[in-house]
């Protein structure tokens, strides 16, 4: 379940105090989280590509087309979730906005969305 506005105000406040009065543990932890979330995705990624080219052969050996296309849907499933995990693995520690000096994190659709709707606001 996901948290409201409030919620998550109130949660970044506390982690940003957190991180204000002992930077360097924040530094780690945030580190730490980000590659171990990055490792575990990669060895999923690697074990889905394991298991699909298992199924194309598999399915080569006994004659089954589902068997071997599901296989390569895996495959390629699995490539594209490693090629997602990568590109998008930038340390947030590293990176921070210069405006408000938070941790800048991927931005999605509807983070890039909101932003434009404060900068037309602000310009007004």
């Amino acid at each position: 379940m996901p948290l409201s506005e409030h919620e998550q105000r109130l949660l970044d406040q506390i982690e940003q105090a957190l991180y204000a009065d002992d930077p360097k543990f924040g530094a780690s932890a945030r580190s730490t989280r980000v590659r171990f979330h990055a490792r575990r995705a990669l060895i999923l990624a690697g074990l889905g590509v394991v298991a699909g080219l298992a199924m194309v052969l598999g399915g080569l050996v006994t004659n089954l087309i589902v068997l071997s296309v599901a296989g390569f849907v895996l495959v390629v499933a699995s490539s594209a979730f490693a090629a997602q995990v990568v590109r998008t693995r930038t340390p947030i520690a590293a990176a921070t906005n210069p405006q408000r000096g938070k941790p800048v994190r991927p931005a999605g659709l509807r983070t890039r969305m909101e932003d434009r709707v404060r900068r037309r606001f602000d310009e007004n």
